[in-house]
């Protein structure tokens, strides 16, 4: 296998803060070829960095922040269920756990959830306060309360 490094890879992948694919600093407008990039290639190794993987070539993809964003939800049957930003839906659970994470254009910690592989996703501004708005800080299903909202602390 190929693999090309950040510095010198002849293919140019990021996905900006907002889950947007580029290629060479133009959009990849072809959603279903960013879900097949997502679903198939996307991969995550164990020092952090991000990679867009064939069976034959391996290019780095800079990664902004996370590779998808959580565009939408719902409660169900004592479940939260989220929608990406690329309809992949996923269940908060043991295998996909929310989290608090700072998020430099927020003002405290705000929840992410592990979507497969060591890949993550971000909740957007309006499913963020959709969500505060309705359950405030904590929000309790089926017994167990997850926090969805937490202040940085400055010591």
């Amino acid at each position: 296998m190929t693999q090309h490094q950040p510095d010198q890879d002849p293919q140019n992948f990021r996905i900006d803060r907002n889950g947007v694919w580029f290629h060479d600093d133009r959009p990849i407008s072809r959603e279903s070829l960013v879900k097949l990039f997502a679903e198939r290639g996307l991969k995550r190794d164990s020092q952090g960095r991000y990679w867009l993987q064939s069976p034959f070539e391996k290019y780095a993809v800079e990664v902004e922040d996370v590779p998808f964003i959580l565009v939408a939800y719902e409660i169900k049957n004592d479940a939260l269920t989220f929608t990406t930003n690329l309809g992949e839906r996923v269940t908060v659970s043991e295998e996909h756990p929310l989290e608090l994470r700072s998020y430099p254009a927020a003002k405290g910690r705000i929840p992410y959830i592990h979507v497969r592989d060591g890949l993550y996703a971000r909740v957007n501004r309006t499913v963020y306060y959709d969500l505060l708005s309705k359950y405030g800080a904590e929000l309790t299903l089926g017994g167990r309360t997850y926090s969805l909202a937490e202040e940085e602390n400055d010591e």
